[in-house]
Formats: structure tokens, C-alpha cells, sequence
């Protein structure tokens, strides 16, 4: 059975995800950006809320992933207090300007975190102009895993390359699939791709009290971890195997 691991953004979506059956946690802030760094005071929450391995999201701001030096220094700065806090690994992904991955910055943040960490590239992989080479990048400069859709916005439509990159990798780097992994298609993705682990974040929308109080000035919602739809892609696997 492939470890499940799940997208997290509070100390609540933790302990809902190890009890529902996930085997490791991508901790995000800012979801609705499409996930960011989280705080220090966040991870130190999350970590006290669960016996699962972290991954730390290092990304400084939402939109693309061609960074300036300021941005570049504050990632490395974010990723030796997480590795000196003790997080499991750390999820980045750093592009040139005409999409190629920027192998020289990978592999310092690669090199700071140290044997002790994990190292995952995100889903900036996924606008790569040509994800071979991307992929023996990520190898070059010692990536774990490389999180990846097949480029596609539904994994279904990205099952193709994403087997042609299990066939590169040839066991020197995982690639793990995600976007729109449910319970329904879950055995189809083990049988076809045989990952190591697999990725989703399935969230629902939520409001606290004060997001409308009937003023003229109103907040919006937020995400909580759809725990039941984690529950199910664990069972799905589970009773597949």
C-alpha cells in the first residue's frame, strides 16, 4: 500500500488527516493562495497535534516561481529554521525564466537542509517546458520526490507521462502523482503508476462567526481538511491491495 500522505493548514487538519489513516502531512499556510510557507508558531502547533512526519512548504509568495535574490534569501532563511526545529523535510520548487527548473538554487536549498530532511519539488515541476529533463535536474541536485500531475490539471488526463517519468526515474527519485486522486480513481493510480506514496488535499469551505456580521465590511471563508475523503482514498487502497 502506497503512504498516503496529505495537504494540511492548522493543527485541527493534523490530527483529522492521522486519524483518518494519512501516513505524512505537507503543511501549507495560505491555501486559498495555493499553499505558502506557514509560520514557525504553525509548525510548532502542528507538530505538537500529530505523530506524523512534516513537510514544510517553502514558498515566499502565491503566483510563479521565478524569484528575486530578496525572495530566494528569505526561503533559505524559512528552511534552516524549519530544518533546526527538527521538520521531517521541506516542499519548493524553483523555476528560470523560461520554465527550466533553476538546478543551482534547488541544490543549495537541498544542500542547507542537510541528510537530516526530506527534499520534495512542488508542483512548479508541472509547467516545466520539457519534464525529462527536468526530472534528471532533480536528480542532480538530490531531490527525494518530485510531486507531479503529469502536467495536466487532472491527474487522469497526465497518467501517460507521469509512467514515462516512473520509467526515467528508474528509482532515482520518486515521483508522486496528485490532483483529483479520490477514492474512486485511487486504485487505479496504484495499479497503473505503483507509487511509493500518493498526494491530495481535499478540503471544504468554512466560515467563523465573524466573517459576516451583517456590516458593510465582510470576510470570506476558509479551508478545513475534508477528512472523509481522506478516509476514503486510505480505504480504497486498503481494500484494493
Amino acid at each position: 500500500m502506497p503512504l498516503v500522505e496529505v495537504v494540511c493548514c492548522s493543527p485541527e487538519d493534523c490530527r483529522q488527516a492521522e486519524q483518518a489513516g494519512a501516513g505524512r502531512i505537507e503543511l501549507c499556510g495560505a491555501i486559498l493562495a495555493g499553499g505558502l510557507t506557514p509560520s514557525y508558531g504553525l509548525y510548532e502547533a502542528c507538530r505538537a497535534a500529530t505523530s506524523l512526519p512534516i513537510m514544510v512548504m517553502i514558498r515566499p509568495r502565491e503566483g510563479g516561481f521565478l524569484y528575486s535574490n530578496e525572495e530566494f534569501a528569505q526561503m533559505e532563511t524559512d528552511l534552516a529554521l524549519f530544518r533546526d526545529r527538527g521538520a521531517y523535510g521541506f516542499v519548493t520548487g524553483i523555476l528560470l525564466e523560461d520554465g527550466q527548473i533553476d538546478l543551482a538554487r534547488m541544490a543549495l536549498l537541498r544542500d542547507l537542509a542537510g541528510p537530516s530532511m526530506q527534499a520534495m519539488c512542488h508542483r512548479a515541476f508541472d509547467v516545466t517546458p520539457d519534464p525529462l529533463a527536468a526530472l534528471e535536474a532533480l536528480i542532480a541536485a538530490c531531490y527525494d520526490r518530485v510531486l507531479s500531475s503529469g502536467q495536466q490539471r487532472d491527474l487522469a488526463l497526465g497518467m501517460d507521462l507521469l509512467a514515462a517519468l516512473g520509467e526515467c526515474a528508474d528509482g532515482r527519485i520518486e515521483v508522486q502523482p496528485c490532483e483529483h486522486i479520490r477514492a474512486h480513481n485511487a486504485p487505479e493510480v496504484v495499479t497503473r503508476l505503483k507509487p511509493r506514496s500518493i498526494h491530495l488535499g481535499p478540503f471544504l469551505d468554512a466560515m467563523d462567526p465573524t466573517s459576516d456580521l451583517g456590516r458593510p465590511v465582510t470576510y470570506g471563508g476558509h479551508k478545513v481538511l475534508d477528512a472523509d475523503q481522506v478516509r476514503a482514498v486510505v480505504a480504497s487502497v486498503i481494500n484494493f491491495e
